[in-house]
C-alpha cells in the first residue's frame, strides 16, 4: 500500500507522471493544481483512492484510464469538458459526481 502526497507548489501533473505505479493506492492532490495531463495516472491499478481538488480546470486523455480499484470520483466544478477515454477500463468506478459546468463527455470516456 502506498499513498502519496504531492507538494502544494506543483501546478501541473505532467503526461504519465505515475504511469503503471501498481502499487499506488492513494493520492492526495493539492489546492493550486490546475491541470492533470495524458495519462498522468494511467494503469495505477492498486489506486482506489482519489481527490480532484477545485482547482483542476483541465484533465487530459486518458489520465485515469484502467485504474481498476477507484470507486468513486467528483469531477470539479471548473471542468467543462470530460476528455476522451478519461476513465476507461476503470472496472470499479460505481459513483462519479460530474457538475452541470460538463457541456462535452468525450467518446468511451466511461468504456469498460
Amino acid at each position: 500500500m502506498t499513498s502519496a502526497n504531492l507538494p502544494k507548489a506543483i501546478t501541473q501533473i505532467g503526461y504519465g507522471t505515475f504511469y503503471d505505479c501498481h502499487s499506488l493506492t492513494s493520492i492526495n492532490i493539492p489546492e493550486g493544481v490546475t491541470s492533470i495531463e495524458r495519462e498522468a495516472f494511467s494503469d495505477c491499478s492498486a489506486l482506489t483512492s482519489l481527490h480532484i481538488p477545485e482547482t483542476v480546470t483541465y484533465i487530459g486523455t486518458q489520465a485515469f484510464g484502467n485504474c481498476r480499484g477507484l470507486t468513486s470520483v467528483n469531477i470539479p466544478k471548473a471542468i467543462t469538458s470530460i476528455s476522451r477515454d478519461l476513465f476507461s477500463g476503470c472496472s470499479s468506478l460505481t459513483s462519479i459526481t460530474i457538475p452541470g459546468s460538463v457541456t462535452k463527455i468525450g467518446d468511451h470516456a466511461f468504456s469498460g
